[in-house]
This record gives structure tokens, C-alpha cells and sequence, in this order.
């Protein structure tokens, strides 16, 4: 008994270093880039899935897209897009056209070989209103959203 005790302890020790949680922040109408990495060179292509809400213990739940390391599996919808290097083990999600119901947790699930081996990165994402940018003419006033540029891109690093 004191030896399965102590394998919960060093399992629950070794998980620690295997979660990452971020807050990334994204304006209405934009894209953003929800960070996801892991080591492609040392665990070669492994299966990858994303998902709304808290990682479950295993698999995902609620899945928007996944990917077998070298191309995208499945997908919820259009709007969720895998943009990086997957042969570099970058399968960072990126959400186009962001409304803000797309706010809250999303997680990632690197599937590790082995008992208890999966990453899990957890991003907080919240979405505002874009930026208003107010025009006048004499006989005229305009509002309307600032467009993005790409020093403007939401993206948060966090990787194992």
C-alpha cells in the first residue's frame, strides 16, 4: 500500500510541470491566437485536440478541432484554424472573426504516450468590444471598429 501511495504522490508531483494556464485578451471582430506547443522533436507526432471548457481527465470534450501532429482531423467549425508549424509541434488554435460568446476557457490536450504522460495548456480568453474610432466631417460623424494590425494580434507564450 505505501508503494502505490507513493506513486500517486510523484504522479501528482510530475503533473504539475504538464499544466500551463494563460489569459489571453481578443477584441470583437478580430482573430486571436490561443498558444499551444510541445517538444515534436522528442515525442514525435502525437495527437492533439481542443476544446471549450476545463480539460476532462482524459480526451476532449466539447472538441472545436483536432489533429494527428501532421494534419487537422476534425473541426466544430471554419472559424477554428490550427496556423502553426504542426512539424514543429506548434498547434497554437486560432479563432477567426471573435464574437464575445467565445469567451471563457478553452484547453488543449497533448496526447504523451503513457500513463497520466498528456500536457494540458488551459487558456482564459476574454473578448471586449473593438476598439471605436471616431470620424467627423462637417456634415457627418462616423464610428466605426479599428482594424487589426499584426503588432495588435492577441497571443499569449506558454509552452512545455
Amino acid at each position: 500500500q505505501s508503494q502505490l501511495h507513493s506513486w500517486v504522490i510523484d504522479t501528482s508531483v510530475w503533473s504539475c510541470f504538464c499544466e500551463c494556464d494563460s489569459r489571453v485578451k481578443g477584441h470583437t471582430g478580430q482573430d486571436v491566437t490561443l498558444p499551444c506547443k510541445y517538444d515534436r522533436k522528442y515525442h514525435g507526432a502525437v495527437e492533439v485536440c481542443w476544446q471549450r471548457g476545463e480539460i476532462p481527465l482524459n480526451k476532449c470534450s466539447n472538441q472545436l478541432i483536432s489533429t494527428d501532429g501532421d494534419k487537422v482531423l476534425t473541426r466544430a467549425s471554419s472559424r477554428y484554424e490550427l496556423l502553426g508549424r504542426l512539424e514543429d509541434g506548434d498547434v497554437s488554435l486560432t479563432i477567426k472573426s471573435l464574437t464575445e460568446g467565445d469567451t471563457g476557457r478553452y484547453g488543449c490536450r497533448v496526447h504523451i504516450p503513457g500513463l497520466f504522460n498528456d500536457e494540458k495548456h488551459q487558456i482564459d480568453l476574454t473578448v471586449v468590444p473593438a476598439p471605436q474610432i471616431h470620424t467627423s466631417t462637417a456634415s457627418t460623424t462616423k464610428t466605426t471598429a479599428a482594424s487589426q494590425t499584426a503588432g495588435d494580434r492577441s497571443k499569449a507564450v506558454c509552452s512545455l
